[in-house]
């Protein structure tokens, strides 16, 4: 699974503790040792950094030391540039204890490359060496997803007499009971054929990041392998998932952070009216918007069963009006308002539509055949609704349109994606 590993050090024995660990990793091969300077001048620790390499080369590794001039970029950015270049597919950081966050070092660079990483990461206090194998007793925290191929490989590899524990915890107020999740994770147990290892499933009850840590030290876990991401953050447009970043704060052990994509079930349709309630929420943050069952269809995108973009097409006694097109700036990024479009003029593509685009999307609009019309053109029960802007519509930032009724094709549409219009 791991065939070279960067260990970024600032030639801190914390910093260093990491290597003598890597006979631990399955697959480990080659090592890049990478000290990235801050300053000119000397270089102190420089013997100590030879005599790891020498260490690591006489167990069989094959090793390269990387040291790097200060070139006036951060040094987490150093970092995972010299990840990229070399090939690297795990980083593995030895940082002081008492969890990531209260690392000095963690704190001003660890983190940041936890935050930004696009590989697997692993985070290893100082005091973790002397007890047991990196992967002998592994807490593996779980939101009931099918676990990513990467944490499937290191459950399902030969392990002896190594043990590991699915946990999942339910937050008060989840929608998911206790018995639910129990069975949901014997079902993910049993889809494993671990080799030499016992699996066994646990369910909490509690704040998520505070139960795996608790649980972590009341099994007195060798290391917990968590998701980068988990399925409550990863309909947004985020690097590190909330989840994730909590546990790599309070965690006394080892935590490996596996970075694989996150399969999201989208679905972009109509909305009932027994759902408007969740438009609305959405539509708080942007001018507060309400539903209105007698007039409005409603159109949304879900990634996951989470509402994550909306677009309305309102009734007026004269015509069809778009509006409410919005994404909360979280699920921003990743083309939901565009599906969200694509369903709303696919089925309203039989009616004339119109609407008041910010200036800055007409051209986006103009993909679904809206064109930009004088104000005298509109209907006017729609145009009173920007009746403040006293004929200058292009003062309130806002350009008429109209699409013709016709045909229309929900697929993929080139262009930009509106946050919101």
């Amino acid at each position: 699974m791991f065939t070279k590993v960067l260990i970024p050090t600032d030639l801190s024995v914390a910093s260093m503790s990491v290597a003598q660990r890597l006979r631990e990793i399955p697959g480990i091969r080659e090592v890049v040792l990478f000290h990235a300077r801050v300053s000119a001048g000397s270089l102190p620790g420089e013997g100590v950094l030879r005599g790891v390499q020498e260490a690591l080369a006489a167990q069989g590794f094959s090793v390269e030391t990387v040291i790097e001039d200060d070139d006036g970029r951060g040094v987490s950015e150093r970092i995972l540039r010299a990840a990229a270049g070399t090939g690297a597919d795990l980083i593995a950081m030895g940082v002081r204890d008492h969890g990531l966050l209260w690392n000095p070092f963690a704190g001003n660079v660890a983190a940041a490359v936890l935050r930004e990483a696009r590989v697997h990461i692993l985070i290893a206090p100082q005091s973790g060496g002397g007890g047991p194998p990196l992967f002998a007793r592994l807490l593996v925290p779980t939101d009931l997803s099918p676990p990513a191929p990467e944490i499937r490989s290191i459950l399902e590899r030969p392990a002896g007499d190594g043990a590991a524990v699915l946990l999942h915890v339910v937050e008060p107020g989840s929608a998911v009971t206790g018995q639910e999740a129990g069975t949901r994770l014997a079902l993910l147990k049993d889809g494993l054929t671990p080799s030499g290892r016992e699996v066994r499933t646990l369910v909490r009850t509690g704040d998520p990041a505070r139960t795996i840590c608790a649980v972590a030290d009341e099994l007195g876990a060798s290391a917990v392998v968590i998701p980068r991401i988990g399925k409550r953050d990863a309909p947004g447009n985020v690097s590190l998932g909330s989840v994730t970043a909590a546990v790599a704060g309070c965690a006394k052990q080892p935590v490996l952070v596996i970075s694989a994509p996150t399969d999201l079930r989208i679905e972009a349709r109509e909305l009932r009216s027994d759902e408007f309630a969740f438009a609305e929420e959405i539509w708080t943050d942007y001018h507060q918007l309400k539903a209105d069952r007698k007039t409005d269809r409603i159109f949304g995108v879900f990634a996951d069963g989470t509402l994550v973009s909306v677009a309305r097409c309102r009734r007026h006694p004269d015509g069809y009006e778009v509006d409410g097109v919005f994404t909360p700036a979280r699920f921003r990024g990743k083309g939901y308002a565009r599906r969200a479009m694509d369903a709303l003029v696919e089925a309203c593509q039989h009616d004339t539509l119109y609407m008041h685009s910010v200036l800055n999307l007409v051209e986006f609009y103009g993909m679904y055949g809206f064109v930009s019309i004088p104000e005298s053109d509109l209907p006017p029960t729609i145009r009173a609704r920007f009746a403040f802007a006293l004929g200058e519509m292009e003062g309130a930032n806002v350009q008429p349109m109209r699409r013709v009724a016709g045909p229309f094709r929900r697929g993929a549409r080139d262009g930009k994606t509106p946050q919101s219009s």
